[in-house]
Order: structure tokens, then sequence, then C-alpha cells
């Protein structure tokens, strides 16, 4: 049932992220399962007496809050230092004349007891060497008491005796559960600033906080209400409205293509064991599936002859599942300068992670990866460099991205790649049976506007013997081609002659096929 355009309906409280004056402790927000693990790791941190914590975030005010909340649990002092408000503690005056770096570290060194000092942008004055070597001296004190200094900012370098003191905490991306509150928040100032209509229930709200997560939390607010206000109403086209918007937001840089979700397995002909299994796996991203104990699937390689279906099936499971699409361009990871390659495998793995829950489709995987299998003296050890981070991720990540690649010669992968628990199944897509070839016809005819009863589909199919996918639809276009140049309908004739002047791959390069064909018998899985 649709919300009413009452403000209250949206909103019970104010945005957790109002802006706080400098030195006070923002008001905390309630808190989910994902918002407590990251205060428990920040507790964690402080607890082991860490001297020097370093947080690489934009997100300060959020940070900020969650630091507030933490001190305030574990009952410690927290004070706050900026170079335009200089040090003091939480909710008091700053102390005279501490706005300078090293007068800010001199101060802190005769603030006796717990505390936990957070320093902002003052990574930046770490290359002074009075200052780094203050910083480091008050790290050996605090090493026997639960005292920490938090250096925040949206990047940090350090120098390397001070960085070899410091622990990095990883603030993470807020969930939906966190962003929920400022969602309602928008949609309650929106609609009541500019009395524009609200048309989604409570469920279609939880998935506007879903379809927002990848973002920093203003950020994310700032999308919606760039969207809402474009739309002029909150209804069921705001969340397809707000996904565009994110995909735009995050600026992948060529390295990730966001695409739309433009095929599910009612556009695959076959592969019925592969269809079978995405359905059952399905279950597993239930929240009945996982109180079940169903384990989120991680991915699958599919492999096969060419112009069988494979990236279409991988692309079909995107909406199979109603997930996000993104195609990983191998060929972009690529740069001539040492250790960039691997810096954009990391950017893209993580940018696939903001998008979540999304499928990542990696077309061609043995283009990135064949040389990691030999010595690695083509490519100086690079494609063994990539491959170490890919398998890493594969193995640590977080739920929500599912990887689908898709490979035409399989044999050249590193075998560490094939092992199982990499990939969940590792599936074969063979040249399509008469039954499947029928159907393809059918499908491919009724894309172009024809009407598959009209057509001997099965005189087709078995004309089409060792044909691909891709080669039955290639039949029928030069089949419309053909009749078009005729003045005539296009008719089961006309494309038995396009079927009897092709070629097939399966005959032009037959024993490259064989080869895959044997290879598959025993190491994977029929898709069909």
């Amino acid at each position: 049932m649709p919300l009413s355009n009452d403000p209250k309906t949206l909103s019970q409280a104010p945005h957790p992220l109002t802006p706080a004056r400098t030195g006070t402790i923002p008001a905390i927000s309630s808190q989910g399962t994902a918002l407590a693990a990251q205060r428990e790791k920040l507790r964690l941190l402080i607890n082991s007496r860490n001297p020097i914590i370093t947080v690489e975030t934009s997100e300060e005010q959020r940070f900020l809050e969650m630091l507030a909340a933490t001190a305030q649990e574990l009952n410690v002092p927290l004070y706050f230092w900026s170079v335009t408000e200089g040090l003091g503690k939480a909710g008091g005056a700053a102390l005279y004349n501490s706005d300078q770096p090293e007068q800010a570290l001199a101060n802190i060194a005769t603030i006796q007891g717990d505390a936990i000092f957070l320093l902002k942008d003052f990574a930046r004055y770490c290359d002074n060497d009075r200052i780094s070597r203050r910083l480091r001296d008050l790290a050996d004190a605090f090493r026997t008491a639960r005292r920490s200094i938090v250096l925040l900012a949206a990047s940090i370098q350090l120098p390397s005796e001070v960085a070899a003191d410091s622990a990095p905490y990883q603030l993470g991306l807020p969930s939906s559960e966190e962003l929920l509150p400022g969602v309602k928040f928008v949609l309650a100032e929106v609609t009541r600033d500019h009395a524009l209509p609200v048309a989604l229930d409570v469920a279609g709200i939880g998935q506007l906080a879903k379809n927002l997560v990848g973002l920093p939390e203003e950020e994310a607010l700032r999308v919606l209400r760039k969207c809402v206000l474009e739309r002029s109403k909150v209804d069921a086209g705001l969340l397809d409205d707000v996904l565009e918007a994110k995909r735009e937001a995050l600026h992948t840089g060529g390295l990730l293509e966001t695409m739309k979700r433009d095929a599910s397995f009612t556009d695959v002909a076959g592969l019925q064991r592969l269809r079978d299994w995405i359905g059952k796996r399905k279950s597993a991203l239930t929240p009945e599936g996982q109180r079940f104990g169903l384990v989120p699937p991680k991915g699958v390689l599919i492999t096969g002859v060419q112009g069988c279906g494979k990236s279409l099936a991988a692309r079909a499971v995107a909406g199979e599942w109603g997930y996000e699409l993104a195609r990983l361009d191998a060929g972009a990871l690529y740069d001539k300068f040492v250790g960039e390659s691997e810096k954009n495998l990391k950017r893209a793995l993580d940018l696939a992670q903001k998008l979540s829950p999304v499928v990542l489709w990696i077309d061609e995987i043995e283009k990135a990866f064949a040389s990691a299998g030999s010595s690695g003296d083509a490519d100086a050890g690079l494609s063994q460099r990539l491959l170490a981070t890919l398998l890493t991720w594969m193995q640590d990540r977080e739920g929500g991205v599912f990887l689908a690649a898709t490979s035409n010669n399989i044999t050249i992968l590193p075998p560490e790649m094939l092992r199982k628990g990499r990939f969940d199944e590792i599936f074969f897509v063979d040249l399509p049976e008469a039954a499947v070839r029928a159907a393809l016809f059918s499908l491919h005819l009724k894309k172009r506007g024809r009407d598959a009863a009209g057509f001997d589909v099965n005189k087709l199919a078995v004309a089409s013997d060792g044909f691909s996918g891709a080669e039955i639809e290639q039949a029928i276009l030069a089949g419309l081609y053909t009749a078009f140049n005729r003045k005539q309908q296009l008719s089961t004739d006309v494309l038995l002659e396009e079927i009897h002047a092709t070629q097939p791959l399966s005959v032009t390069r037959a024993e490259e096929i064989t080869a895959i064909r044997e290879w598959a018998k025993s190491r994977a899985v029929a898709a069909d």
C-alpha cells in the first residue's frame, strides 16, 4: 500500500548526518549488523593499543559519528584537532595556540590517561622531520596505555617510519541499513518542499536504499535528491533512475562497463543444466535460504565452442537474479607503467563491490591471464601478479559479487584458477543438438519479427547440423538480405540456401573443436 505524502510517515527522526559543530559529538544513528561489525573492528584496534590508526575516507562526518560512539562505549575521552580549530576535547573549547601541527602534538604529550585523538588532514604535515619525530615519540609512549592518535583524511601517504607504527582502518561504504534513515529524510524533505506525490510502499523505499549502496552516504543522498526532482514524483520508476545515476556517479574510468540487464534465460535456448544450477542458487540470495544455511554462490566459469551462447548465458544470470551487470574489460587493465596494471585490477574489483549486488562478467578471461600459467618471461611476470590479485579477491571478497567468466580456450588458463573453490562450477557449452537448433531458429525469427510457425524449423535444424547459435543467427540475417533483394518474404527455402552456402566453424576448425570437446568430457559439467 503506498505511503501518504505526509513527511512524518517517511521520517520519524532527523537525518543522522545533520551537520554538527566542530568538536561536538554528533547524533548516533541506529546501528544494523554491518555498522555493528565496523564499530567492533574500530574498538578492537583501540583496545589493542595501536598508537596510530589511519582512516582514508571522504566521509568525515560519518566516521566522526562512529568514533564518538565508540569512545562513549569504551568510556575514553575523545579529542579533535584541525588546523583551523586547534586541539580540544569533544564538547569543549580548543586549547590556546594549538592550531599548529607541532604544537598540537606537544599538547597531546601533556594529556594523561586513556584518550583518543582525532587529527584531521594531519598526514600532510608528516613529511616535516620534526613533526614526524614527535609523532613517533608519541607512538612509543602510547604503547603502554589505551591511547590512540587517529589520522583522518581522504587520502593518506605517510613516511615509511611513521607508517610502520600505524594500523589502517577501513571504514567501508554504508550499508542499506545505514542509508535507509537518510533516504526517508530526503523523501520527506522533497515531498514536503515540492509537494511531490509518493507512490512507493515501505518495501520500495527499502529497495531505494539498496540501489544506492556503493556510494558514500552524502553522495548517495544527493543522487537520490537529484533523481526525485528530475522525475517530479516518487514511484517505481525512481528505482531504475537511481541505479542509472549511481552508475554515472561511480566513475568507472573504462575499467568496468556497467550494462543494463537485457537478457534472461528466456532469451537462451538449451543450457538446461546451467539454468537449473542458477535457479537453485537463487535460493541462497533469499533470507529464508540464508537462515537455512545456504551460502551465496561465488561464480561460474563457462567455456565451450565459440558462438554457442557463453556470453549470453553469463549476462542472463543478472536478469534471472535481478542483479546489476558489469563487464570487466581485461584489455583495459594493462598499463605501461610498473604497478599500474595491478592497481587497475584492484580498482575494478573495488568498483564491482560498490555496485553489489552485481554479476561481474569477464569475457574471454584467458586474454588477461593466459600467460600466468607460463614462466612469466613473456610479460615480466605481470600476468602472474594480476592472477595473484584476482585469486586473492576471489578467496576473500565479501558477498554480493557473482563472477561469471567465459573462455574460448580454457586449456591455456593457469591450473590454480581452475581448482575447486575458485569457481563454484565449470560449465561446458557444446554445439547445440537438433532440438536446441530448432529452438534457436524460433528465437531468432521472433526477434526479427517473424512468426516461427510459418517456417519448418525442424527441417532447418537438420540442415544446420554442426552450426553454433551465432552461425544460425547469421544465416537468418543473410536470409533477410537475400529475401529483400529478391523482393520476397523470408522463407524456409531461402534459409536453407544460406545454410547450405555456409561452412560452419565445426568444419573449418574441426581439429580444434574436437580437442576442446574431448578436454571437457572429464573436466567440466555439460551445460545442456
